[in-house]
């Protein structure tokens, strides 16, 4: 467990030391303070978690603002593994969060399985050398989503463990596919983009196997996090 906390902050570090990259030369930035790394951390549960008992699995049209500017968020997503604790970035994907959010609220994710874990060498659809897990297709297809797409925000960060991006067929559009990064994917081309960054729950993020469920997603909204 100590090992899969000293990760956490080694993340949050280089995402809020970092925020700003997007594959360019690197701007000198201040060191985030203890107090900022701690406030960007989102606790290991939900203080509580109602069941959608009819989640919305298609929408005729996008959503509208849901997100309110002056507050952060934390999202859960509990499958039989255990629950990943995510701190939502709307600083540097504000539709992408604003969709998720969403989506999440409606009971979308709820029952939907992660279809695709990669790296694995009999899937020629994983991309190479990425260690991710991707759910949020209701069909189980990376063509899968809610009825509507939204035009990709800029990738704005870098894929490290426990990083959560959009994901999908047609990376300049999102929907409700994402992919949580399970190592260090810096390697990797900036394709997808960036919108949550994981705090807790690493054992049961990297544990995850091809056809395990989200059985829920929660969203809890927090006090911004300073400098976002």
């Amino acid at each position: 467990m100590q090992h899969y906390a000293t990760r956490s902050l080694v993340a949050l570090t280089a995402l809020m030391a970092t925020g700003c990259s997007t594959g360019g030369p690197a701007t000198p930035v201040s060191t985030p303070s203890p107090h900022s790394l701690s406030a960007a951390i989102c606790p290991p549960a939900p203080n509580s978690h109602q069941p959608i008992t009819n989640p919305t699995r298609h929408f005729s049209a996008p959503p509208g603002q849901v997100l309110d500017s002056k507050r952060g968020y934390c999202a859960y997503i509990a499958t039989a593994r255990g629950v990943v604790s995510v701190r939502l970035r709307p600083e540097i994907a504000p539709k992408a969060v604003n969709n998720f959010v969403f989506l999440a609220t409606h009971g979308f994710y709820d029952g939907l399985p992660f279809y695709r874990v990669c790296p694995d060498a009999g899937n020629p659809a994983c991309p190479s050398q990425a260690p991710i897990a991707v759910t949020g297709s209701p069909d189980g297809s990376s063509a899968g989503g809610p009825g509507y797409a939204l035009p990709a925000e800029p990738v704005t960060g870098e894929y490290l463990l426990g990083t959560m991006a959009m994901y999908g067929s047609d990376p300049k559009t999102i929907g409700s596919q994402f992919a949580i990064s399970l190592g260090d994917g810096r390697s990797l081309p900036h394709t997808y983009v960036i919108f949550g960054q994981a705090t807790d729950g690493f054992t049961a993020l990297v544990g995850l196997k091809k056809g395990d469920t989200v059985l829920w997603v929660d969203i809890e909204s927090t006090e911004p996090v300073p400098g976002s």
